[in-house]
């Protein structure tokens, strides 16, 4: 008997833009999320790459609620602000004039029919001019706002009656010094508007923004969507099952949980391809099995070289640090994350640990302290930013070093230790022949 729906294969399994039909919700994330989203609260969705963090806000809240903006490397304060501006339909020009700290104000157009809701109260006398059409009245004002002022944002956006959740996106991709001074003005925003804020970034410290402004602390929300099962990955897995009438035998199910790394997006993939594999594109007419073990550790493989040359410059940019030093401490985190396995750097390696294996194959070990392994820690992802190294791999949060990107942790699953150690510049070639494997153990 044929499905009475017919369903897409790339709406079921692999990564879209869309949610897919096999989200799954889990408890202590959908519903503290949704219980956060009321309480008029920033919020922080934080966790590894590809872990579901746009797919939670997505699946919970429709688009037309949302105003959206993309972080790059690029992307000031001031400009991140303008873009919030313009998508919130508040015409937007660069002035000539500079602000106290030496920056271009922006020229601002607010207009609409009948009265308008103005801050000019709150900025004295307006500059610019007035405008009336005939017919329909209209009433526009211009005057200029220094872009880098969460006040004058703040209230701008409050008398344009705009009311939608403010999502920030890729928030990792902001300079540090940007992060800092933006968590500033979330309390600003907090104390002086209704606005929220939807910050989503790759890093799992819970409390980074509070960090950087411990004003923020009951202020905001955090949601770590990292923490899947096996028994979640299962879900997801079974979720798609019946929507494309196919069946994958237990063993396959098993060997892609423990191969994804713990991680959704790369759970998704592995199963879009298998698919593939097997002419899946839709649902079946009759019930299908597919897959086998094989096809997995194939399909695993080929998702680590499709990275491997991004992976490799990785290995190599982060090795130089800032440059060149006598203990050149990057390349020796990388040589410990590399001897690690994949269980450890899911979880994070501790400074200590990370100092005594370090310590214990470092040619200048005398002279080597813990406070040169956590000085070196501190700086991961100054490092990555400074070197464009994006999205980000490694991530020192709550005291521990840890990697972020699942992918990767297949690449070094599926490379030998010595070859590894090669793109590093090779720190230790005697310790790296020791013990060299092809494939890892958890």
């Amino acid at each position: 008997m044929a499905p009475a729906e017919i369903h897409k294969l790339a709406t079921v399994y692999g990564t879209a833009r869309d949610v897919p039909q096999t989200y799954v919700e889990r408890a202590g994330i959908d519903d503290r999320f949704l219980n956060d989203i009321t309480r008029d609260k920033h919020i922080v969705i934080h966790g590894s790459s590809k872990q579901g963090k746009t797919c939670l806000r997505k699946y919970h809240l429709k688009e037309d609620d949302c105003l959206v903006v993309q972080c790059t490397r690029e992307t000031t304060k001031e400009k991140l602000y303008e873009m919030i501006l313009r998508q919130a339909s508040i015409d937007v020009n660069v002035s000539t004039s500079r602000t106290i700290t030496g920056g271009w104000k922006l020229n601002v157009k607010v207009g609409g029919e009948g009265k308008i809701p103005f801050i000019a109260a709150a900025k004295g006398e307006t500059e610019g001019g007035y405008e009336r059409e005939t017919g329909t009245e209209v009433e526009s004002k211009e005057f200029e706002v220094d872009p880098s002022d969460p006040n004058e944002i703040g209230r701008l956006l409050t008398n344009a009656q705009f009311s939608k959740i403010v999502v920030v996106e890729d928030f990792h991709y902001l300079e540090e010094e940007v992060q800092r001074s933006f968590a500033v003005d979330l309390k600003v925003f907090h104390e002086n508007s209704k606005l929220v804020f939807l910050v989503v970034g790759v890093w799992l410290e819970a409390n980074r923004l509070t960090l950087y402004n411990g004003d923020l602390s009951g202020r905001l929300s955090t949601i770590n969507v990292d923490d899947w099962t096996e028994s979640d990955l299962l879900k997801v897995i079974g979720a798609g099952e019946p929507l494309l009438n196919i069946r994958f035998p237990d063993e396959v199910k098993a060997a892609v949980v423990s191969g994804c790394q713990n991680n959704v997006g790369l759970l998704q993939e592995v199963l879009y391809r298998i698919c593939e594999k097997y002419d899946v594109w839709m649902t079946q007419d009759q019930p299908k099995e597919l897959g086998t073990v094989d096809d997995v550790t194939s399909v695993l493989k080929a998702v680590s070289e499709e990275q491997a040359s991004r992976y490799r410059n990785f290995l190599g940019r982060f090795a130089e640090g800032f440059g060149k030093t006598t203990l050149e401490m990057y390349k020796w985190l990388l040589f410990a994350v590399i001897k690690a396995t994949p269980y450890e750097l899911r979880r994070g390696l501790r400074p200590n640990v990370l100092f005594q294996r370090i310590k214990a194959a470092h040619p200048v070990s005398n002279t080597l302290q813990q406070n040169n392994v956590v000085q070196a820690l501190d700086c991961v992802g100054s490092v990555q930013f400074k070197h464009k190294l994006q999205p980000l791999i490694l991530d020192y949060s709550n005291g521990e070093l840890m990697v972020v990107d699942a992918n990767f942790l297949v690449f070094l699953q599926t490379h030998s230790v010595d070859e590894l150690l090669e793109y590093i510049g090779n720190p230790l070639a005697h310790e790296a022949s020791e013990g060299a494997s092809t494939v890892r153990d958890d």
